[in-house]
């Protein structure tokens, strides 16, 4: 069975309604600015030096030829650097060729994640392979060697300096040709070398797995598949690639001649299963698929080989894609338009092809972050990521800790704000795993502005929150990179 986007039903699925608040969150900011030091209440520890930088839509455009989608909205880069215990701030659009089309011409003029350029109905269909690909990489930022780089799922990656965040053009060509939409969420590892997926579509379409060093890129897997699913991010293990397919998939025909946006050609199959691909890491083998009850995921939190041989796999799982419906800025402007939430899903793939799911939480839980450079691919115990405990009030107001190994969870939570990603910092040292601080945006609609929070990871007491002078739309992710110490040079984190 197929369903199409617009047919999709919201029915008994896990959703909180949008309120004025979320709509005035996600509202253009126009301004750009830079503060030598924002006004703090608290005290911000005076071990944390480097910097967070955060990247997200800013501004969706006016009129006909305007985005449609909240992710469809240009890049803009928000910087808080932190030297003891002081807290600078600096926001910057990335001036890209979607920037120039949308601010100067007033129009589209590529291709979106759910918003297009209107194309002429005699344009050839041999040529529509060709997506006119976006630059606006406003989903993540990553430091690649020396340089900071935003990404999208377009293979596009634009350098920015760090500094001043100034735009610095498109930061590497990725490997391969044709049609491609790469991963948002790239993993390093302890080397520095960062892993990547792509989805290849064409008439023979293939997952890719690709390494990249400072010498260049290695493809490391290549997987066939008829039908490709939306990938937004994939896991790691010591050992593992894992690639989770979620039955939202698209026939690439379908993408190349039709006359929607991207997203719009993926078709929901409820009943198909979601497929598990595991791959050997260093070989690019594929080891086994395994199955389970179709889900819709954008992030996953973690993975690793567990010692009694299964693989664990550790997401945000969705009862189906509705929540990419309910974020066209038609449906945010309707107050009490259901927002579907996430939750923790744990999956076992065992022996034989034998997959078991288990949920330790039942509270909304997406945006996840954990203590990246000690746990990624190995266990671990906590994980953070943003909710919602305030009963009509929104889909993001609280910051949670989520206690992995028996479900138990701790929150920040103040009435009336809406919480932004959490990233964990962690504290100089080999301490505990969750020593460290975690770093929060937060709207607040009373002062229509955010402030930086800066909470205790082990507990989520709050230590300190840095105002900023203007509202800081929603955003996607960002990273927080220290300052090298002395003689040494930046690394990817």
């Amino acid at each position: 069975m197929e369903v199409y986007m617009d047919e999709i039903q919201l029915g008994g699925i896990s959703a909180v309604p949008a309120t004025d608040e979320f709509a005035r969150w996600c509202a253009p900011q126009e301004n750009e600015v830079s503060v030598d030091a924002l006004a703090v209440e608290g005290q911000v520890p005076e071990w944390l030096t480097g910097t967070l930088v955060r990247n997200g839509p800013a501004h969706w455009g006016t009129g006909p030829r305007a985005a449609r989608h909240l992710l469809d909205g240009l890049a803009m880069l928000h910087k808080f650097a932190f030297t003891e215990g002081r807290v600078s701030y600096a926001n910057r659009f990335l001036r890209t060729k979607a920037y120039q089309s949308l601010r100067e011409d007033g129009r589209i003029g590529y291709r979106e994640f759910a918003s297009d350029p209107c194309r002429k109905l005699t344009q050839p269909i041999a040529t529509l392979f060709d997506p006119r690909y976006t630059d606006n990489a406003s989903v993540n930022v990553i430091r690649l060697g020396d340089r900071l780089v935003a990404l999208t799922e377009t293979p596009l990656p634009v350098a920015f300096d760090p500094e001043t965040l100034e735009t610095l053009g498109v930061a590497y060509d990725p490997p391969g040709r044709g049609v491609f939409s790469p991963t948002g969420h790239p993993h390093f590892d302890r080397a520095g070398s960062m892993i990547s997926t792509q989805v290849h579509f064409g008439l023979r379409s293939s997952y890719r797995v690709y390494r990249q060093t400072p010498t260049g890129f290695r493809q490391v897997a290549k997987v066939p598949v008829a039908r490709p699913s939306y990938l937004h991010s994939f896991a790691l293990t010591e050992r593992h690639i894992v690639v989770v397919e979620s039955p939202f998939r698209v026939n690439p025909l379908e993408l190349a001649a039709g006359r929607k946006p991207f997203i719009q050609n993926y078709r929901w199959r409820p009943d198909q299963p979601t497929t598990f691909l595991v791959l050997d890491r260093h070989t690019g083998e594929l080891k086994g698929r395994w199955e389970s009850e179709a889900m819709f995921f954008f992030h996953t939190v973690n993975a690793y080989d567990d010692p009694g041989g299964e693989i664990v796999v550790d997401l945000c799982g969705y009862s189906d894609p509705s929540l990419i419906d309910s974020l066209y800025l038609d449906a945010l402007s309707v107050r009490g338009t259901p927002i579907p939430t996430a939750t923790f899903h744990r999956y076992r793939l065992g022996a034989s092809g034998r997959t078991r799911r288990e949920t330790p939480s039942q509270e909304a839980f997406e945006w996840p972050g954990i203590n990246y450079g000690a746990d990624n691919a190995r266990p671990y115990r906590y994980a953070y990521g943003s909710g919602a405990v305030e009963t009509g009030a929104g889909p993001v107001t609280t910051i949670t800790k989520l206690d992995v190994t028996d479900g138990t969870t701790a929150h920040w939570h103040q009435p009336g704000c809406l919480t932004g990603e959490p990233v964990f910092v962690p504290a100089p040292g080999r301490g505990a795993e969750d020593a460290g601080v975690v770093l929060a945006v937060v709207f607040e609609p009373e002062r229509d502005a955010s402030f930086l929070l800066v909470l205790d990871a082990r507990d989520l007491g709050e230590l300190a929150r840095a105002h900023a002078p203007h509202r800081m739309p929603f955003g996607f992710h960002g990273n927080f990179f220290p300052d090298p110490a002395p003689g040494e040079s930046a690394v990817a984190s």
